[in-house]
Protein backbone atom coordinates (compact mmCIF):
# COMPACT_ATOMS: atom_id res chain seq x y z
CA UNK A 1 0.00 0.00 0.00
CA UNK A 2 1.03 3.60 -0.48
CA UNK A 3 1.77 6.04 2.34
CA UNK A 4 -1.56 7.71 1.66
CA UNK A 5 -3.45 4.43 1.91
CA UNK A 6 -1.68 3.44 5.16
CA UNK A 7 -2.46 6.89 6.56
CA UNK A 8 -6.12 6.60 5.55
CA UNK A 9 -6.40 3.20 7.21
CA UNK A 10 -4.65 4.50 10.32
CA UNK A 11 -6.98 7.49 10.48
CA UNK A 12 -10.01 5.19 10.42
CA UNK A 13 -8.55 3.05 13.19
CA UNK A 14 -7.80 6.19 15.19
CA UNK A 15 -11.43 7.31 14.89
CA UNK A 16 -12.39 3.88 16.25
CA UNK A 17 -10.00 4.50 19.18
CA UNK A 18 -7.82 1.58 18.11
CA UNK A 19 -4.64 3.48 18.83
CA UNK A 20 -2.08 0.67 18.69
CA UNK A 21 -3.34 -0.46 15.28
CA UNK A 22 -3.52 3.12 14.03
CA UNK A 23 0.05 3.67 15.18
CA UNK A 24 1.23 0.68 13.16
CA UNK A 25 -0.46 2.03 10.03
CA UNK A 26 1.10 5.46 10.45
CA UNK A 27 4.51 3.86 10.98
CA UNK A 28 4.04 1.89 7.74
CA UNK A 29 3.07 5.11 5.98
CA UNK A 30 6.35 6.77 6.96
CA UNK A 31 8.25 3.62 5.99
CA UNK A 32 6.78 4.06 2.52
CA UNK A 33 7.42 7.80 2.42
CA UNK A 34 9.60 9.28 5.17
CA UNK A 35 8.52 12.86 4.44
CA UNK A 36 4.78 12.15 4.34
CA UNK A 37 3.42 15.01 6.43
CA UNK A 38 -0.03 13.63 7.34
CA UNK A 39 1.42 10.41 8.77
CA UNK A 40 4.10 12.30 10.72
CA UNK A 41 1.47 14.52 12.29
CA UNK A 42 -0.79 11.57 13.00
CA UNK A 43 2.09 9.70 14.64
CA UNK A 44 2.58 12.68 16.94
CA UNK A 45 -1.12 12.74 17.81
CA UNK A 46 -1.25 9.01 18.59
CA UNK A 47 1.92 9.13 20.66
CA UNK A 48 0.42 12.05 22.59
CA UNK A 49 -2.80 10.14 23.23
CA UNK A 50 -0.72 7.22 24.48
CA UNK A 51 1.19 9.48 26.88
CA UNK A 52 4.44 9.01 24.97
CA UNK A 53 5.33 12.68 25.05
CA UNK A 54 8.96 12.54 23.89
CA UNK A 55 7.91 10.60 20.80
CA UNK A 56 4.95 12.94 20.26
CA UNK A 57 7.25 15.95 20.37
CA UNK A 58 9.73 14.31 17.99
CA UNK A 59 7.05 13.51 15.41
CA UNK A 60 5.31 16.87 15.72
CA UNK A 61 8.65 18.60 15.23
CA UNK A 62 9.14 16.57 12.04
CA UNK A 63 5.64 17.54 10.90
CA UNK A 64 6.36 21.23 11.56
CA UNK A 65 9.62 20.93 9.63
CA UNK A 66 7.78 19.35 6.69
CA UNK A 67 4.95 21.90 6.71
CA UNK A 68 5.77 24.98 8.83
CA UNK A 69 2.59 26.82 7.84
CA UNK A 70 0.21 24.06 8.97
CA UNK A 71 -1.58 25.24 12.12
CA UNK A 72 -2.42 21.76 13.41
CA UNK A 73 1.24 20.73 13.40
CA UNK A 74 2.10 23.66 15.66
CA UNK A 75 -1.02 23.09 17.77
CA UNK A 76 -0.24 19.46 18.50
CA UNK A 77 3.40 20.29 19.18
CA UNK A 78 2.18 22.96 21.60
CA UNK A 79 -0.07 20.43 23.31
CA UNK A 80 2.84 18.03 23.77
CA UNK A 81 4.97 20.82 25.22
CA UNK A 82 2.07 21.85 27.47
CA UNK A 83 1.72 18.28 28.77
CA UNK A 84 5.43 18.38 29.66
CA UNK A 85 4.90 21.69 31.51
CA UNK A 86 7.19 23.39 29.01
CA UNK A 87 5.17 26.61 29.14
CA UNK A 88 7.42 28.84 27.04
CA UNK A 89 7.68 26.29 24.23
CA UNK A 90 3.93 25.66 24.30
CA UNK A 91 3.24 29.41 24.30
CA UNK A 92 5.49 29.86 21.26
CA UNK A 93 3.72 27.11 19.32
CA UNK A 94 0.24 28.36 20.22
CA UNK A 95 1.23 31.87 19.09
CA UNK A 96 2.40 30.42 15.76
CA UNK A 97 -1.01 28.79 15.33
CA UNK A 98 -2.78 32.06 16.06
CA UNK A 99 -0.56 33.85 13.53
CA UNK A 100 -1.89 31.41 10.93
CA UNK A 101 -5.44 30.96 12.28
CA UNK A 102 -6.48 33.66 14.78
CA UNK A 103 -9.74 31.80 15.51
CA UNK A 104 -8.24 28.49 16.62
CA UNK A 105 -10.29 27.82 19.76
CA UNK A 106 -8.02 25.07 21.05
CA UNK A 107 -5.09 27.45 21.25
CA UNK A 108 -7.02 29.81 23.48
CA UNK A 109 -7.85 26.89 25.76
CA UNK A 110 -4.15 25.98 25.95
CA UNK A 111 -3.09 29.59 26.43
CA UNK A 112 -5.61 30.00 29.25
CA UNK A 113 -4.06 26.99 30.97
CA UNK A 114 -0.56 28.41 30.60
CA UNK A 115 -1.61 31.83 31.84
CA UNK A 116 -3.44 30.28 34.80
CA UNK A 117 -0.40 28.19 35.71
CA UNK A 118 1.83 31.26 35.46
CA UNK A 119 -0.54 33.32 37.64
CA UNK A 120 -1.38 35.75 34.84
CA UNK A 121 -5.03 36.34 35.69
CA UNK A 122 -5.91 39.01 33.12
CA UNK A 123 -4.40 37.01 30.30
CA UNK A 124 -6.12 33.83 31.49
CA UNK A 125 -9.50 35.57 31.66
CA UNK A 126 -9.10 36.93 28.12
CA UNK A 127 -8.09 33.53 26.78
CA UNK A 128 -10.95 31.67 28.52
CA UNK A 129 -13.43 34.23 27.16
CA UNK A 130 -12.06 33.93 23.63
CA UNK A 131 -12.19 30.13 23.81
CA UNK A 132 -15.83 30.22 24.92
CA UNK A 133 -16.69 32.78 22.25
CA UNK A 134 -15.19 30.56 19.54
CA UNK A 135 -16.38 27.15 20.78
CA UNK A 136 -19.19 27.48 23.35
CA UNK A 137 -20.41 23.91 22.71
CA UNK A 138 -17.02 22.27 23.21
CA UNK A 139 -16.82 19.35 25.64
CA UNK A 140 -14.25 21.55 27.42
CA UNK A 141 -16.66 24.50 27.74
CA UNK A 142 -17.89 23.62 31.24
CA UNK A 143 -14.31 23.45 32.49
CA UNK A 144 -13.53 26.74 30.76
CA UNK A 145 -16.56 28.46 32.33
CA UNK A 146 -15.61 27.19 35.78
CA UNK A 147 -12.00 28.28 35.30
CA UNK A 148 -13.11 31.69 34.04
CA UNK A 149 -15.34 32.15 37.08
CA UNK A 150 -12.51 31.20 39.44
CA UNK A 151 -10.06 33.49 37.66
CA UNK A 152 -12.45 36.43 37.77
CA UNK A 153 -12.97 35.91 41.53
CA UNK A 154 -9.27 35.67 42.35
CA UNK A 155 -7.25 38.66 43.47
CA UNK A 156 -4.10 37.86 41.54
CA UNK A 157 -2.65 40.91 39.81
CA UNK A 158 -0.82 40.28 36.58
CA UNK A 159 0.48 41.66 33.33
CA UNK A 160 -1.74 42.38 30.35
CA UNK A 161 -1.60 40.08 27.36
Amino acid sequence: MSASEWNKQGSQLYRENRLDEALQCFLKAVEEERAYFPARLNLGIVYFRQGRLEEAIRECLKAVELNPSHPQAHYHLGNAYFANNWWEEALTEYQKVLDIDPNHAGCYFGLAGIFTNRGWKDRAVEAWKKFLELDPQSPKAAFARQSLEQAEKSNIVIKKW
